[in-house]
């Protein structure tokens, strides 16, 4: 499946996503850089990989992010890589993505024709508001410090500051948006957070947000009944 890749909000490259090790939720394929890549972002991918210990936080800070032609933004367990080498300058640069939920591999890449990724009122997000939401949800989270996506505080106050998100989709009639999580010895991947735009950390338990086990929960208890309601 073709897909674009970004680091913060800049279009880098794109690629041909095939499926690898589809029970390890692996994707690959050829990273066709664009020109921005070139520019500002390849000598950091140098820098990071040929360092004898690579720093893991310079890579994060890079924002890297993989959205399927969908629309869809993965958010995979194990990361993204970009294998490109200063001493092999024509080889082709190769991205790797480890960790992506087999369930969604299964329906929206591996199956022909795919499902739909969203269905109206909701709706695919821009890598603007996918990065805006990220962000307005820190703010609102209380986080003091932050690598990519992980919320760090002492004590934590709301359940989703040691946890990971990525914004995943949005209602457009409202500011509803989901999250894909990560969180230790939690089982629950999805959340529903209504974003108050305050810009600064709620309280007593806000923002507030809906847990869902898998993304499939989540279309068949909100947004198929909210699709039904919009056509009404």
């Amino acid at each position: 499946m073709q897909s674009k890749i970004y680091a913060h909000n800049h279009h880098i490259g794109t690629a041909n996503l095939q499926v690898g090790d589809e029970t390890m939720g692996g994707l690959f394929g050829e990273f066709i850089p664009t020109e921005y890549y070139f520019d500002h972002i390849q000598q950091s991918v140098w820098a990071i990989w040929q360092a004898k210990k690579p720093d893991v936080n310079t890579w994060y800070a890079l924002r890297l992010n993989v959205q399927l032609e969908n629309g869809m933004f993965l958010f995979p367990e194990g990361g993204i890589t970009i294998d490109d080498l200063q001493e092999l300058p024509d080889a082709p640069i190769r991205i790797d993505i480890a960790g992506v939920d087999h369930s969604l591999i299964r329906d929206y890449i591996l199956e022909s024709p795919p499902r739909p990724f969203v269905e109206a009122p909701w709706e695919a997000l821009t890598i603007e508001q996918k990065i805006g939401f990220e962000d307005e949800l820190r703010k609102e989270l209380g986080a003091t410090q932050t690598s990519l996506f992980r919320f760090m505080t002492n004590p934590p106050k709301h359940f989703l500051l040691d946890g990971e998100v990525s914004a995943f989709c949005r209602d457009q009639r409202n500011d509803d948006v989901l999250f894909a999580i990560k969180k230790a010895d939690f089982d629950q991947h999805f959340a529903l957070i209504h974003l108050t735009w305050t810009g600064k950390q709620e309280r007593d338990g806000y923002p507030h947000a809906a847990y869902y086990t898998d993304y499939d929960e989540f279309k068949h208890t909100v947004m198929y009944p909210d699709k039904a309601a919009w056509e009404e």
